[in-house]
């Protein structure tokens, strides 16, 4: 059987439109950063955590201007020097490694390609800008380190970001992926769904088999693409009709399912509920999505659930003073409430 399905799939036009629609899922994954792929590459050049510490405690090493110079870039708003310093490349390349079947050459210019205009437009660190970005430590998440930041935004939003690192030069530094806690994944692993999503769409049956769904998403792609632009449009309640309609499948994708809470969140807090208990249903693990899921557990008022996850945030993390301040505001209402309750009880 032909990797490459018949019809001439790889036609000018369809991939100027297939082209247009990866634009459009990749400008959407933007904004799950401050909301919260299978493989990398195996030549991956990123500093170890001993690497790491040893050129926090060396002032020669260049290490903590470089988190310094992090840091004021984020709070300011000025995001070109950190921009730059990303490497798109490297990224792309875990995003992308790994497939050997025809066709696959072609496949990833075009995704790569349409993720870079993307990131031209929208920059990799976009959504960080304006925030209290701080440094708190070195930290491994999935067996990489990297620099470990606490994220927080507007009505009192908070993430944590690990930048993975390489030193392609004494004292000159790059990232190389970040981790997103409150997604419980790396950049090039967001990227990576996509990417396989468009395989699906492209290379047939050898393409479809490389997704979990078996190509389900990508026979949705340009409905799902739509979707995303009707999120960035700020048209809340039309994306949640339209994910609504989309195949049972395709509601359950985990992208898909991020693009409803983002536009949930942004129409009623019962939507935003409806979304995360469906949620759960699709991705039990609750580290997941930790921090939704925590506010979540806290606006239902179920406490020990809340607690459950912020307290396995501060162990992932290893410590933080607002995940502390946040597991003191959950003990003190839970204690209120046994207390109304005792009173109301001895009243009766």
């Amino acid at each position: 059987m032909s990797a490459i399905p018949q019809a001439d799939p790889l036609s000018a036009s369809r991939l100027s439109s297939l082209q247009r629609s990866v634009k459009m899922l990749v400008s959407a994954l933007a904004v799950f950063l401050l909301t919260g792929g299978d493989r990398v590459s195996a030549k991956s050049p990123d500093l170890n955590e001993t690497q790491l510490q040893a050129r926090l405690a060396d002032p020669a090493s260049g290490l903590r201007d470089f988190v310094a110079l992090i840091e004021k870039s984020m709070i300011t708003g000025e995001m070109s020097p950190v921009e730059e310093l990303v490497d798109q490349q490297l990224i792309l390349d875990r995003a992308t490694d790994g497939i050997r079947i025809a066709g696959a050459g072609t496949m990833k210019d075009l995704f790569s390609d349409s993720t870079r205009q993307s990131w031209q437009q929208t920059g990799i660190t976009r959504d960080f800008a304006g925030t209290n970005f701080r440094f708190l430590r070195v930290r491994t998440f999935k067996n990489r380190a990297g620099l470990l930041f606490r994220c927080a935004g507007e009505n009192h939003a908070l993430n944590f970001f690990s930048f993975t690192l390489s030193e392609v030069a004494s004292r000159d530094y790059r990232i190389t992926d970040i981790y997103t806690m409150g997604l419980n994944e790396y950049t090039s692993e967001t990227l990576r769904r996509s990417y396989l999503h468009l395989a699906a769409n492209l290379l047939g049956e050898e393409g479809r088999a490389l997704t979990k769904d078996h190509g389900a998403v990508a026979d949705s792609l340009d409905k799902v693409a739509a979707v995303s632009q009707l999120l960035k449009e700020g048209q809340w309640s039309e994306v949640l009709d339209a994910c609504a309609a989309l195949p049972p499948a395709v509601q359950n994708d985990r992208s898909v399912m991020l693009i409803r809470l983002q536009a949930a969140e942004n129409y009623s807090i019962t939507s935003r509920a409806e979304v995360l208990e469906d949620w759960l249903k699709a991705y039990p693990d609750e580290m997941d999505l930790p921090l939704k899921l925590a506010d979540h557990f806290l606006t239902q008022e179920r406490w020990d659930d809340a607690e459950r996850v912020v307290t396995s945030l501060l162990e992932r993390t290893g410590g933080d003073a607002r995940l502390q301040l946040q597991l003191g505001n959950i003990n003190y209402r839970r204690d209120r409430d046994k207390l109304l309750m005792q009173t109301a009880a001895a009243r009766n």
